[in-house]
């Protein structure tokens, strides 16, 4: 054999444990993104509330990617109340670094769930803060790879 069919080899071999090693890191960074949202009164009437959510996305590793605009949620008990718009809009979060993505709105309409958004509507004009869940979901794409994503938080509304 060789020394150039040696050589050959060996940088077939290195470039693929390489490539091996370059994808099981940034399929481990994906799982290590962090999703903190907020939630804030935008609008209060008797006709419902539009609720405004800022979310802070962190990656605490040294892959960069991208992901999908979030899509959220919102839960009052086991009852889905609103959730925002579809954005097809992508974010790119650098490494070891956050992005701030603010005024995401979710309508909730009086009629829509009428017991539940009665009691949250009074609940804040008489000033008493309200827990919701927050569930948020986006795509987190990779380059060669899009994993979906979704993070569970509760958030206190207040007015």
């Amino acid at each position: 054999m060789s020394a150039g069919k040696l050589l050959v080899g060996a940088a077939v071999v290195g470039g693929a444990v390489a490539g091996g090693s370059y994808f099981y890191n940034m399929r481990r960074a994906s799982v290590q993104l962090e999703v903190i949202p907020k939630a804030y009164l935008h609008t209060l009437n008797w006709n419902g509330l539009t609720v405004r959510v800022d979310a802070l996305l962190k990656n605490p590793t040294r892959a960069r990617f991208k992901v999908k605009f979030p899509y959220i949620r919102l839960m009052y008990g086991d009852t889905l109340m609103g959730s925002s718009q579809v954005i097809n809009k992508d974010i790119q979060i650098p490494a070891y670094g956050q992005v701030i993505i603010d005024s995401m709105m979710v309508d909730i309409p009086v009629l829509s769930i009428a017991s539940s958004v009665y009691h949250i509507v009074k609940s804040l004009y008489a000033k008493e803060p309200i827990q919701f869940k927050a569930q948020v979901i986006t795509t987190i794409n990779l380059g060669w790879s899009r994993i979906p994503y979704s993070s569970n938080a509760d958030i206190v509304l207040k007015k």
